[in-house]
């Protein structure tokens, strides 16, 4: 579909509007391949997992590496609370997934993406998937 279910600006040199750059440049064009796009100056680092892209974008030159480990991480802490990462899990949990965002991440840099760790200190449990139960 395209739609944004969850979004967080760690900068100001962002607009909300590159979500609509990423959508015709990658969901809409079924040519593109590689995991990083970039368009001008900002760089669109994305991982598809079931029906969910997660977008990890910047202007400045990211650590790919790093990234790429941060969206993989996300992804497994979205199986822990929630059971399975899929849109449906996206919607019935936002505010715990910003709650986490917002526990896992210090001004867009990775701090602590443990899951152990983040359940000791994020105790709400999330809404699981109906097709992971």
């Amino acid at each position: 579909k395209g739609e944004v279910l969850i979004s967080r600006l760690y900068r100001q040199d962002l607009k909300r509007s590159v979500a609509d750059i990423f959508r015709i440049q990658v969901i809409s064009n079924t040519d593109v391949r590689s995991p990083i796009i970039t368009l001008g100056s900002t760089s669109f680092f994305h991982v598809h997992h079931e029906n969910l892209y997660i977008v990890a974008v910047t202007k400045c030159n990211a650590n790919a590496a790093l990234v790429f480990e941060f969206c993989y991480r996300l992804v497994n802490i979205g199986k822990a609370y929630f059971g399975k990462l899929d849109e449906e899990a996206v919607k019935n949990n936002f505010v715990l997934i910003y709650e986490l965002l917002d526990e896992i991440l210090d001004f867009g840099y990775p701090q602590n993406s443990e899951t152990e760790t983040l359940k000791m200190y994020i105790t709400t449990e999330g809404v699981k998937s109906q097709r992971a139960v």
